[in-house]
């Protein structure tokens, strides 16, 4: 049966703004934090910083809030510092920090009834103002007003008119990723035994709403009536009713909005059943789970059909599918170990018979790191990882991914036969991918081929000498321009389609920025004022922006300077 599986996708809240009297020590650079030193900071040059929380509604103090301050920007060497502080506010909303490492920060509150946000966030989901905590600086004024959730309720109920119970009910919004606009939950709720709901603690913005049947028997049945019905289910079916995005009606949620009366009657269509086999070569029967996901490329999350199966010989039934395009998984988990089938299945109007998958543990994909320039660097840190090329390709169980050995060796296991690209976390401070390698073919831009086999094993050469750029941010006034959202972009097309060939930063409270660990090339810089995450990565969103964007040569060991003039967020 078709029921919807919600990950929530946390966009970060990357950094946040204030309004702060004085200047920094002119001899203190604040977009480069200080080094751990062998000695415990000097209690002279801790820090503090105290402001106060408000109802951006009704300027009342906000008690309780929870706030976090988070360190940004840390490197091996600064590993063994103190990385995060928090504190409540009291019943005037008041909050104070003391003894703060010297650094570059973010800030974050939360409290219930409201909407979560980062110090000078321009809005749901966007970043703020890095803080900049120079040796014995004590920042005040450090405010912030919090915006009052909204809620949406309302009913679910059949084509009879009867409540329906355990419905699963999503408020779903577009977001960003790797460029394209994604459909995802923000938002979600269960039906009582009255059919009713209520999603609480959205963002202002425009949600649509979606219920989904969770009519799921951990134990499959099979239909004994005497008179067997046409066979038909309950489909996720949209506000205001109809089971077509297209047709859905947006739901505008204002600030502290209470929005009731959203009620939706249940879509019954006919449905087809699916019917096969896992053949598992391990032996375990009992243990293997079967899921269908939608491919889609408008919906991030989908929706799933799930099952486990509990037939001795690997036989199952999925009932109650639409038709159309899906991707059928079974997993297994035998010891600590996942083995898994994958398989494309265009769903049409009859029921199909004798879908086959065969569980395998993957395959198994050698690697090692070389890094050029001195030798004795310690590789241990790096953290190598295999993502689907295909942005919609939902895999359930682990992600191939292993941290280098003291050698620069690695092992990617469970690698499945499909397209992947290669991420490399975790590098020496300086040092930057030259290249990635796949026996002789260069992968890191075209991505690796795995769908007829195992490759060859990858080569990952990393070397010293990445870029850094350092600037400052200026509105039309000449005035410092504190959380900007600061991007690097690759002149590059094929380039452009890797997230990790962007840098972004945020200016800070004197309007600086620091961009490092940047690869030598060819790119363009730019500052907005305010950005939907990711917009950066769509060519479309980009062309109105081309000529504000200044050209930046990165050459190995480039320490380049850079004055941006804000973009001003459209109106």
């Amino acid at each position: 049966m078709i029921i919807r599986l919600s990950m929530f996708l946390a966009a970060a809240a990357l950094f946040a703004q204030q309004s702060q009297t004085g200047a920094p020590p002119a001899a203190t650079d604040p977009n480069n934090p200080p080094a751990a030193q062998a000695n415990p900071t000097k209690p002279e040059d801790l820090c503090g910083i105290e402001g106060q929380v408000s109802n951006a509604a009704t300027g009342a103090p906000v008690k309780k809030a929870e706030l976090r301050l988070s360190r940004v920007n840390l490197n091996p060497n600064t590993a063994s510092l103190q990385t995060s502080y928090s504190t409540t506010a009291d019943v005037a909303g008041k909050f104070a920090m003391t003894d703060i490492e010297p650094g570059k920060y973010r800030l974050s509150v939360s409290r219930n009834g409201f909407v979560n946000t980062s110090y000078g966030a321009r809005g749901p989901n966007r970043p703020g103002t890095t803080l900049t905590l120079d040796p014995g600086q004590h920042l005040k004024e450090v405010n912030f007003k919090l915006t009052p959730h909204g809620v949406v309720s309302g009913r679910i109920v059949d084509e009879d008119g009867d409540p329906v119970a355990r419905v699963s009910v999503q408020a779903q919004s577009y977001r960003r990723f790797d460029g394209r606009k994604q459909l995802v939950p923000t938002g979600m709720a269960s039906t009582n035994d009255l059919g009713e709901y209520r999603i609480f603690g959205l963002a202002p913005g425009r949600y649509y709403l979606s219920a989904t049947y969770n009519q799921m028997a951990w134990e499959p049945t099979l239909d004994r009536s005497a008179k067997a019905p046409p066979e038909e289910g309950y489909v996720p079916t949209y506000y205001p009713g109809g089971i077509d995005l297209a047709a859905a009606a947006p739901v505008e949620v204002t600030a502290g909005a209470d929005i009731r009366g959203m009620n939706i009657t249940l879509s019954k269509t006919r449905t087809v059943s699916l019917r096969g086999h896992v053949n598992n070569p391990g032996g375990g029967k009992q243990n293997v789970t079967i899921m269908l996901t939608p491919r889609d490329e408008a919906v991030w999350v989908s929706m799933v059909g799930r099952q486990r199966i509990t037939d001795p010989q690997g036989n199952f039934e999925m009932r109650g599918v639409r038709p159309g395009a899906y991707t059928l998984t079974a997993q297994s988990f035998d010891g600590g170990r996942s083995l898994a089938a994958h398989l494309a299945l265009d769903v049409g109007s009859n029921n199909m018979e004798g879908i086959a998958l065969t569980l395998s543990a993957g395959m198994e994909l050698p690697g090692v790191i070389k890094a050029e320039g001195p030798q004795g660097i310690d590789l241990t840190d790096i953290h190598i990882s295999l993502q689907p090329h295909d942005l919609n390709a939902m895999r359930f169980g682990p992600t191939p991914n292993d941290h280098v050995k003291d050698d620069g060796s690695f092992t990617l296991t469970q690698v499945s036969q499909e397209r992947y690209d290669v991420y490399v976390r975790g590098l020496p401070d300086g040092y930057y991918i030259k290249s990635v390698r796949a026996g002789d073919e260069e992968v890191r831009d075209s991505g690796l081929d795995m769908t007829s086999g195992p490759a060859a094993s990858l080569t990952v050469t990393i070397a010293p000498g990445a870029g850094q750029i350092d600037g400052s941010v200026q509105n039309d006034q000449q005035q410092p321009a504190a959380g900007a959202l600061v991007v690097l972009i690759p002149d590059d097309v094929k380039r452009r389609e890797r997230r990790d060939s962007y840098h972004t930063s945020t200016s800070d409270q004197y309007g600086r920025f620091a961009l490092k660990g940047v690869d030598p090339g060819e790119y363009k810089l730019y500052a907005w004022d305010d950005l939907e995450s990711g917009a950066y990565m769509d060519p479309d969103v980009m062309k109105p922006f081309e000529s504000k964007g200044v050209a930046m040569s990165i050459h190995e060991n480039s320490h380049e300077s850079a004055q941006l003039t804000l973009i001003p967020a459209e109106k």
